[in-house]
């Protein structure tokens, strides 16, 4: 029979060594390794469970929030907004009139405006704009009437007073006329552009 080889002392406590480490390494890590028992699968199925009604409460919350800044976005289209915290109202009221002078292809004498407070509202004020027109027609008139309803924001006729430029021998007409925009506070509008931009960033998460 052939001689079996012989294992050799070195080889021996080697082997030993990397037994005593696997041991070792067993213990350390033995702990970090969670074995699918029935218990730990229904502890993770109601975590699970949890976390996705908490999810779908949130998700509710955010449709009711983004309904109501549809609500206060749509309540606020017909008021005038600044375009910066430092940009006039007032200024830019006149600035939008005046486009809507053009477009009428009308030429005031004069346009003048001036913010007034409404202490009933804490969030909405007035603008009022006074125009001189002077030897116009009455088609000018008309268009300028018709520019006026046709403007995305609101505009109200607070008064009017259209009478020809010459009793005796008229050949046009000489009006004043007074408009009123509302406007929106810069609180309010920041409030608006603030909750707009949370609306376009705001995760919308997936259903577990």
């Amino acid at each position: 029979m052939p001689n079996k080889p012989k294992i050799q002392p070195r080889q021996i406590v080697l082997m030993i060594l990397l037994v005593l480490i696997a041991l070792l390494v067993a213990r350390q890590y033995m702990g970090m390794i969670s074995l699918p028992t029935m218990g730990r699968i229904a502890a993770q199925t109601q975590l699970l469970g949890s976390k996705r009604t908490d999810l779908m409460v949130l998700q509710k919350q955010q449709a009711d929030w983004l309904k109501e800044l549809e609500q206060l976005n749509t309540q606020s289209n017909t008021f005038w907004v600044s375009s910066s915290q430092r940009a006039l109202i007032e200024q830019e009221v006149t600035k939008e009139f005046g486009k809507i002078l053009r477009a009428a292809q009308v030429v005031p004498q004069k346009v003048e405006s001036q913010r007034n407070k409404l202490p009933q509202y804490n969030h909405v004020s007035e603008v009022e704009i006074v125009v001189e027109l002077r030897g116009v027609s009455m088609q000018e008139i008309s268009r300028l009437f018709q520019e006026v309803e046709k403007s995305r924001r609101l505009l109200v006729w607070s008064f009017a007073k259209i009478e020809p430029d010459n009793p005796r021998e008229p050949k046009a007409v000489n009006a004043t006329i007074r408009l009123k925009a509302y406007t929106l506070t810069q609180e309010a509008t920041d409030f608006l552009l603030a909750r707009q931009g949370s609306a376009s960033t705001a995760p919308k998460g997936d259903a577990l």
